[in-house]
């Protein structure tokens, strides 16, 4: 298309705006065009459409496009299809939440996820025992597994999510055999996570924001965590993930520093 376009998400309230700022501010030699998805289901306000943003913004322009889950495959193209008319090389920010719906809605050339600290490990891991739950859940169920892999439905979506035949239970070798395969290991390293955190595993650059929650052993356990998990999914990748833990309103630390070059890759205008 010739736009270059980052997609920036994360649970509610972990800092996306902050991190947006901090790369409009002090990374993007051109001004970016900005995206604010919402869900129409929410029940957030959004304002007024808005194309011409004030001057000293940072941005060429601005929207906040609310969209149904099932339709985001066609608003979101048509969205970009317009910025490009008006500006065929430039570049786009898109803000959203953890929503499953959003991680394959458009092919994204740069993804940033963003989380606060966790209290605990299992708000962003899932248990021993909730994972293999969860593994038997998504192998038993077509649409379950689309969800999981490359969230394509809603739990309370229209879609009929019954199995359409009946099969028999993988034996532990079959298993074994699945999980060990490039599919079952995409699979088995997302059932790990819980579900607002699937959109780590395709980000290019992840950052636990240390402004929001404690600092503790268990934020230092999950980054760990977090680092592992990543570097197992894209052992042989050619684009690896980065994980960062700061405060985006403050990067004049070592971390911080990392942050912003890991963040100036992905601030780029179209070509």
């Amino acid at each position: 298309m010739g736009l270059t376009v980052t997609f920036v998400s994360g649970p509610r309230q972990s800092g996306k705006s902050a991190v947006i700022r901090l790369m409009i501010d002090r990374l993007w030699k051109t001004e970016p065009h900005y995206i604010r998805l919402i869900d129409s289901e929410s029940g957030r306000t959004v304002p007024p459409a808005q194309h011409q943003p004030s001057p000293g913004s940072g941005v060429a322009s601005a929207r906040w496009l609310k969209y149904d889950p099932e339709q985001i495959f066609e608003i979101l193209p048509e969205a970009l299809t317009a910025i490009h008319r008006r500006d065929r090389y430039g570049a786009v920010v898109i803000e959203a939440d953890a929503d499953p719906a959003l991680r394959c809605a458009y092919p994204y050339d740069y993804r940033v996820f963003v989380m606060p600290v966790p209290k605990h490990v299992n708000e962003v891991f899932r248990t021993p025992e909730e994972a293999a739950a969860e593994l038997k859940r998504v192998l038993d169920d077509t649409a379950a597994f689309a969800s999981e892999i490359f969230g394509l439905f809603k739990d309370n979506g229209s879609v009929d999510t019954d199995p359409s035949e009946e099969r028999a239970d993988l034996t532990a070798t079959q298993m074994r055999g699945f999980l060990y395969s490039p599919l079952g290991d995409e699979l088995a390293t997302r059932i790990q996570l819980q579900a607002p955190y699937h959109g780590l595993v395709e980000s290019d650059v992840i950052l636990m924001n240390t402004d929001l929650g404690s600092q503790g052993p268990e934020a230092d356990e999950c980054v760990r965590r977090v680092e592992r998990l990543m570097q197992r999914l894209r052992g042989g990748a050619d684009r690896r993930s980065a994980v960062f833990a700061c405060d985006p309103r403050d990067v004049t630390g070592a971390q911080g520093k990392k942050l912003l070059k890991a963040l100036k890759a992905v601030c780029v205008s179209g070509k």
